[in-house]
């Protein structure tokens, strides 16, 4: 007799991920130094505040991902709310790899943690917890600094490419 996996949903993956991608979100660039002291990046759209008192934040990491471990392991990470002339640089830390910075992509935050210059608004934040979540880790941040540029639109995502407030990027 063998086992067979079959999921217990009446969907499918691509089914959920549609679903899902019909909730405009932005485009957020989580970063952090790794082990070598080197700056560290990679792109999620899955980040929402959590808390006003104390101020808190969460961000899904890919669990299978080494950035994430990096990330967490860091003990802060930095998050930029990218601008909407920023699809580069969130095509650069979507791509699989290390997610290593390109030069003069980023610039030490208060904390020292990179952030993305340019950047519509920035989050700065000590690791203060982490949860599994499916296939992601959701991290928990508590925020100690932050900074946000009025004068720039946010970068969105929806439907599976990017978007402007005005139309498509």
């Amino acid at each position: 007799m063998t086992s067979q996996a079959t999921s217990p949903n009446p969907f499918t993956d691509r089914a959920f991920r549609d679903a899902m991608g019909r909730f405009p979100t932005g485009v957020c660039v989580v970063t952090a130094k790794n082990a070598y002291g080197e700056s560290i990046g990679m792109t999620v759209n899955s980040f929402s505040s959590v808390s006003l008192n104390p101020p808190l934040v969460l961000v899904c990491l890919g669990e299978e991902s080494p950035r994430a471990r990096a990330i967490i392991n860091a003990g802060q990470f930095n998050v930029s709310i990218l601008n909407q002339e920023q699809v580069d640089v969130s095509n650069h830390f979507a791509q699989p790899g290390q997610g290593l910075a390109g030069e003069g992509m980023v610039v030490a935050g208060r904390n020292a943690s990179p952030v993305v210059p340019g950047a519509s608004a920035i989050v700065e934040c000590n690791v203060q917890a982490q949860y599994p979540g499916g296939d992601h880790v959701i991290l928990i941040g508590a925020v100690t600094h932050l900074s946000t540029d009025m004068s720039v639109e946010p970068l969105l995502y929806y439907a599976g490419g990017y978007k402007k407030l005005g139309g498509e990027a």
